[in-house]
């Protein structure tokens, strides 16, 4: 399990050179602004993909379980940002979404990979409960939640 991060934290190294290097795609260059829409499937595909790392950490199922019962709001969610991409002029929307779900994994795995294994997991445990309830409909409920609480951090389209 520990490889997995490990190679994260490679890729997020990789990232980090790419981008000081003008490697990044134009789009990450550019302030975007967001969507209601697109701040819910932003905050979607963080809280999958904080799941998946943590999962992987922790060697649990609930990643698995989650994506299966939540398989088609998820493409939904990855619908959504691909439009997203697309309205900001990304030259490959679908390279800016896979590049977008790289980062934050990496961000993720950077950020448990300062702990221990058992700290993280025994953090992760209501995280993994919750992802266990979560159908379709509380799956949208719950990312639209988190783009309220985080809508600070965006900015939104006129």
């Amino acid at each position: 399990m520990r490889s997995i991060s490990r190679k994260l934290a490679a890729a997020a190294t990789a990232l980090s050179l790419a981008a000081t290097s003008g490697a990044m795609p134009a789009v990450a260059a550019t302030v975007a602004c967001f969507q209601t829409a697109d701040m819910e499937a932003d905050q979607a595909m963080r809280f999958q993909t904080e799941l998946m790392v943590l999962s992987d950490t922790c060697g649990v199922t609930s990643y698995r379980d989650f994506t299966v019962r939540n398989r088609e709001q998820i493409i939904a969610y990855q619908h959504q940002l691909l439009d997203h991409f697309k309205r900001i002029g990304a030259r490959s929307p679908q390279a800016s979404l896979d590049s977008f779900l790289t980062q934050i994994a990496n961000e993720s795995a950077l950020k448990d990979g300062r702990e221990l294994r058992e700290v993280v997991c025994s953090r992760s445990a209501t995280l993994f409960v919750t992802a266990q309830t979560l159908d379709s409909e509380h799956f949208r409920v719950r990312a639209s939640e988190l783009a309220t609480t985080n809508q600070a951090t965006y900015r939104r389209c006129k």
